[in-house]
């Protein structure tokens, strides 16, 4: 959120940084500069302050475009009008430190004509402008837009279309002379197809093209005999040769060249980066010549000595400003200021022409002056910048007594409250600002900013609208209104209020950062890229921009450009606990280990200072899981975790304080709220569940908020359960509603701390008892979650302190397996799969990111041990299988004896694991699905068990088929044994035939057995509750 803060337009800062000496030139000048940027909207000055240090100033004007300046005026081109700002100091004047004072006098509607340059002509002294619509040079009107005066004879009628791109005007003695078009173009948008070599000059007075092949040329100008301009397209500054008819280069400038003044023996040249997603700028000459030149474009000045044609000074922009349009050099003036219409300063700037002696008085003293309460305001104003807010306080006070209506005194003083946590005072003042003045957007901005701290967000939509009714063009407004939008989950309408923050200010980089996180959120993955890439551009210090734009690549695979991507915020920001924390899971992903023991000590030492200083960590509670953390550890996460949870929703939703009865009547009402009901692994585990519910004691009603892929999985579930509602398009509040109107006595959650869990609608505790199963492996840490569900393997009584939630200890495995999943039956072969025809294959279908040093030394130690065998990996990233390679070669294995599979249809890579002989389980995070499917297909695992849930899994599943004896109590026991089992065929092959025997046998795939116990479980969670007592350890029995 952007709340409003004491400055001159709401504009977000603009950082200048000049050339060493820059300031000493401006001096020895004399001058200070005037230049615009359309693309922000803004008049921007440079001076020299009093301390001889630079003196910068702005004010908006929409789309601020054309400037001419005249001793004590200037003219500027905006959206649908020129201004004439004239000075109201007379020399030795000073307001509040500046030596001129500009104020918008006089307006003339023109329309949207695209006023791109304007002049005044001497002898009329009419003005004259470039219409880039009409095609045509022009002067205003009294009673319309304008009066065409000339048109080049390649336009054939005088049409509001940008044809030619009309864009540039160049004075000689006084009066209109010669233009500047990128191309000769009589069709619409027609310039846009000849930007590289179409662009020409042409004589107003002969009507002649006197100059071709120009690359977007801008700014004409006549000085010192020449007729100078901007090659945009190449870079290049220079004049035309009007002998040859051709340009010639002086100098080449790093940017798109707009904006050109002189000053005696200088040139003062305008630069502009590119636009990102506008092609405007790009494919041009200049890419070529930016790369030759290993330089990247720059928005700024460059000073240009005419003589020699050395850039001898140089200004950059960074910020918000990434383009400017014109430059006017202003004569005389060492420190100008102007004033706008965003703030009351224009209201209470009063001045007066002298009193005639006509009438009476003493001339000489009746020169204009600001009032004695705008001196307070500004001694209060300047006060409150350098945070001196007791005294600005003060004085805010005594103008409010002097000046009751003073409206910008109430404001600030809100804003002062505001920032001392003094919600209630800011309120008041703020509501006083708003009595006096109904239409200060700002105040109506920073109200509804206050609203979203305390929850209300009906408030803060009424705030933030009548902010945008006060000002149309108020950007920060829209963006803070898409903010609240996106807390309600009605993400289409917060799409519409950053897109138009974004029209509204193009280059307001949080807007196109939130307007990515939202496509994000909707699945737009490639487009919320590009906007995350175009709020880097606009702020290369946006590092959170940089950690979005990295995940987002992460989640296309592109792995490397991401961990590229995070390094450049690392880079911005050494100690960024973000941006460290997801580069390392990155790493973690392709197998990147060079660093990783010093990595780990320093992620978990960050995770350690956000858990002392109350921050959300940056490491969610899944990454935890693993790594190589104790269960201590993971539980401290995600309690932190689940905390932030509960802050997030209570800034967006009002507690529903749901109401639960603890009698019932009829079935039990089990929920389960699941993104996943699709062609998921968890659809592949639960699909037989849903239909083996006992009917007559359960009623089953799935929730879910993904998408409908259209899959047999989901067509089953949505078949098998009495009720199944799709609730991707409810916000978190409706579907908490929705659970709870349906009388859902327990709500099982399918997700836990996964990507793209709604842990909001749990945490407004729709329904009387919650579950956390099967998908998060460890405990979610939150007082909203009641029971975990898991066995005496994965949750052994003695973990009970490891976990927030009571145990549900279930006399099996936990895991919910499928019975009817079927093998593909076409036949498969080892060279198919780039396996050796002959030699043991052992195998790991695991996530890359399961895989880490210890437990892959110990496979290699294997196959060291076992001539011509194979490992056959499981990879989505090319990355991961380099590093893998690679740290095989340094164990002493060669490289190719990895094999990596990649994704297959589930019946097809069921098949495949025939061609393997035995699976190797990972350490702290052991096959779950993966290895129910390798049991399921017939391929024996070897496992070794860790202290924590997920390091479990796979001893839970092999004790519940029946094969205890592939559980090792060490590596080396579990290193061995695999090596045993390769040498010893025969061994191997009794365990793969009692393996087929114990499948339709014993427990783990025994569905209707599990979902019986389950049901036991259910009930004694209802029998606990409706006792009135709180929750407890339930161990089931057979």
């Amino acid at each position: 959120m952007n709340q409003s803060t004491p400055n001159t337009n709401q504009s977000i800062p603009v950082e200048i940084i000049a050339s060493r000496n820059f300031i000493d030139w401006l001096e020895s000048q004399q001058i200070s500069l005037a230049f615009t940027t359309y693309q922000s909207s803004r008049l921007m000055f440079l001076g020299v302050n009093p301390h001889r240090g630079m003196s910068g100033f702005e004010r908006i004007f929409d789309r601020a475009m054309g400037l001419y300046t005249t001793p004590e005026r200037i003219y500027l081109s905006s959206r649908y009008q020129i201004w004439q700002l004239d000075n109201v100091l007379s020399s030795p004047q000073l307001y509040d430190g500046y030596d001129k004072l500009y104020i918008p006098r006089i307006s003339y509607t023109t329309g949207d004509l695209d006023i791109h340059d304007l002049a005044i002509e001497n002898l009329s002294e009419r003005i004259v402008f470039i219409s880039t619509m009409l095609n045509c040079l022009a002067t205003v009107s009294d009673r319309h837009s304008c009066i065409p005066l000339w048109k080049p004879s390649f336009i054939s009628a005088l049409v509001n279309e940008d044809r030619c791109h009309l864009n540039g005007l160049a004075l000689v003695d006084g009066k209109a002379r010669y233009v500047t078009a990128c191309s000769q173009s009589d069709v619409v948008d027609g310039w846009r197809d000849r930007r590289q070599t179409g662009g020409c000059v042409i004589d107003i007075q002969s009507n002649e093209v006197i100059a071709t092949g120009l690359s977007m040329p801008h700014s004409p100008r006549f000085y010192q005999g020449k007729l100078w301009l901007l090659n945009a397209g190449t870079g290049y500054f220079g004049y035309i040769d009007q002998d040859k008819g051709i340009f010639e280069p002086v100098t080449f400038c790093p940017g798109f060249l707009r904006g050109l003044a002189f000053v005696r023996n200088y040139a003062i040249v305008g630069l502009s980066k590119n636009r990102g997603v506008d092609k405007t700028f790009s494919g041009l000459i200049l890419d070529d010549n930016l790369m030759a030149k290993e330089a990247d474009p720059r928005c700024g000045l460059l000073i240009i000595d005419l003589k020699t044609g050395e850039v001898v000074h140089w200004i950059r922009l960074e910020g918000e400003v990434t383009e400017l349009y014109d430059i006017q050099i202003l004569e005389g003036v060492k420190r100008p200021q102007a004033l706008g219409f965003q703030n009351d300063d224009i209201s209470k700037l009063i001045t007066l022409d002298p009193i005639s002696p006509l009438v009476g008085g003493n001339i000489a003293n009746n020169q204009p002056d600001i009032s004695p309460a705008d001196t307070l305001y500004q001694q209060a104003y300047t006060l409150q910048k350098q945070l001196k807010l007791e005294e600005a306080i003060a004085l805010y006070q005594q103008l409010i007594n002097q000046s009751p209506q003073y409206a910008a005194a109430w404001h600030q003083l809100g804003v002062i409250m505001d920032s001392l946590g003094q919600i209630d005072q800011a309120i008041l003042a703020y509501k006083q600002a708003l009595l006096i003045n109904p239409n200060y957007a700002e105040t109506h901005n920073n109200l509804g900013i206050i609203a979203v701290s305390k929850g209300d967000l009906d408030e803060a939509i009424i705030c933030f609208n009548q902010a945008i009714r006060s000002n149309q063009n108020y950007a920060f407004a829209e963006n803070n209104l898409g903010l609240v939008l996106q807390m309600q989950d009605k993400l289409g309408d917060a799409v519409v209020n950053f897109q138009e923050a974004i029209r509204k200010n193009p280059n307001y980089p949080e807007a196109h950062f939130n307007l990515g996180n939202v496509l994000q959120l909707q699945g737009k993955t490639e487009e919320a890229i590009a906007y995350f890439q175009t709020a880097i551009k606009l702020n290369p210090k946006y590092i959170k921009a940089y950690n979005s734009l990295a995940l987002a690549l992460g989640r296309q695979d592109k792995v490397e450009t991401a961990m590229s991507v995070f390094k450049q915020a690392l880079a911005i920001q050494p100690n960024s606990p973000e941006a460290f924390a997801c580069l390392f899971s990155m790493k973690e992903m392709t197998c990147n280990w060079e660093t990783r023991e010093a990595d780990l000590i320093q992620l978990w030492q960050l995770t350690e200072n956000q858990l002392q200083e109350g921050k959300s960590t940056a490491v969610t509670p899944f990454d935890t899981l693993y790594k190589p953390w104790s269960a201590s550890q993971q539980l401290k996460v995600a309690c932190n975790y689940a905390q932030e949870v509960k802050r997030q929703l209570a800034l967006g939703t009002k507690p529903l304080n749901f109401n639960h009865s603890r009698t019932r009547s009829g079935r039990l009402k089990i929920g389960y709220l699941c993104h996943d009901f699709r062609n998921h692994p968890t659809s592949h585990l639960m699909q037989s569940v849903f239909g083996l519910h006992d009917r007559a004691n359960f009623e089953i009603i799935a929730y879910s908020y993904g998408p409908d892929d259209g899959s047999e999985y989901r067509r089953r579930i949505a078949n098998d359960c009495d009720r199944f509602y799709d609730i991707a398009t409810l916000s978190i509040t409706e579907s908490a509603q929705r659970i709870f109107h349906d009388g859902v006595h327990i709500l099982v959650d399918l997700m836990g701390y996964i990507d793209k869990a709604r842990t909001q609608i749990l945490a407004l505790k729709p329904a009387p008892i919650q579950v956390n199963y099967l998908v998060y492996p460890g405990t979610m840490g939150a007082d909203f979650i009641d029971y975990i569900i898991g066995d005496a393997i994965v949750t052994p009584p003695e973990s009970a302190d490891n976990f927030t939630e009571k145990l549900v200890i279930l006399p099996d495995s936990y895991q919910a397996n499928d019975y009817q999943q079927i093998i593909s039956s076409k036949p498969v072969t080892r060279s198919q799969y780039g396996l050796p025809e002959s030699g043991f294959v052992f195998c790991c279908f695991n996530h890359t990111y399961k895989i880490e040093p210890q437990i892959f030394t110990v496979w290699m130690q294997i196959l060291a041990n076992v001539p011509g065998s194979v490992l056959w990996l499981f990879s989505r990233v090319a990355e991961a299988e380099a590093n893998l390679r690679r740290e095989a070669q340094a164990r002493g294995i060669e490289g190719d004896r990895l094999i990596f599979a990649h994704l297959e249809p589930k019946p097809e890579h069921l098949a495949r694991h025939q061609l393997a002989d035995l699976f190797l389980d990972t350490l702290y995070y052991n096959a779950h699905t993966t290895g129910s499917d390798a049991l399921w297909a017939g391929l024996p695992i070897i496992t070794c068990p860790g202290a924590t849930f997920p390091s479990r899994v796979g001893a839970s599943l092999l004790t519940a088929i029946g094969l205890p004896e592939l559980i090792t109590k060490n590596l080396d026991e579990y290193k061995n044994l695999a090596i045993n089992l390769a040498k010893s065929p025969d061994k191997l092959h009794e365990i793969k035939q009692k393996l087929a025997q114990n499948r339709l046998t014993y427990p783990l795939f025994d569905t209707l057995r599990f979902t019986r116990n389950l049901e036991k479980a259910y009930r004694t969670m209802w029998d606990i509750y409706a006792a009135v007592k709180s929750p407890e350890m339930i161990r089931i029995a057979n």
